[in-house]
């Protein structure tokens, strides 16, 4: 009897180390403007989340920046995570994670200063886990880049690729 109950209570333990008892949770991400070293950053640079949490980009300076997922940088299941722009010191903007998987994302006016980071949520996407654009969906992000640089500056690269390389999604001409 002794041992059905300690046998149960360590089963109890273990199942408790699995839950999320403190309920959801916001995570700050900085949003770098590095004068000194010409670097515009987001800090930290990969996050890992649970479901249900959130994450706060907070602007350090007065400096235009914005979130941005790449077209075939988020689960399918998710919707692409587009944030306003921010440009004053301590703006912020929030975005609650409900879909597990990876989340990858940049700014736009500093997307050449490789500005770009990784949120992770519950557990890394698997290759086939991410979405597809359609050709509207690459438009209307061909569109947002427009906003700050001519169509050939860039030439896009798509997940498979930039990963195989370890590189960013594009590449300056």
């Amino acid at each position: 009897m002794i041992k059905a109950l300690v046998g149960c209570a360590a089963a109890l333990l273990a199942f408790s180390g699995t839950t999320r008892a403190e309920g959801p949770k916001t995570h700050i991400v900085e949003v770098v403007s590095d004068y000194d070293n010409l670097r515009m950053a987001f800090r930290p640079k990969r996050i890992v989340i649970q479901p249900g949490d959130t994450v706060t980009w907070v602007n350090l300076e007065a400096e235009e920046h914005n979130v941005v997922s790449y077209p075939d940088g988020y689960p399918k299941a998710a919707k692409s995570v587009i944030s306003p722009y921010m440009n004053k010191k301590a703006e912020k903007w929030s975005y609650k994670f409900n879909v597990k998987g990876t989340y990858e994302y940049h700014c736009i006016p500093h997307l050449p200063m490789g500005m770009h980071g990784r949120v992770v949520v519950g557990r890394p996407s698997e290759t086939g886990e991410f979405h597809e654009p359609n050709a509207t969906q690459m438009k209307n992000y061909s569109a947002m880049l427009r906003e700050y640089f001519d169509e050939e500056d860039f030439k896009y690269k798509p997940r498979g690729q930039r990963q195989a390389n370890g590189t960013s999604a594009h590449t300056a001409k």
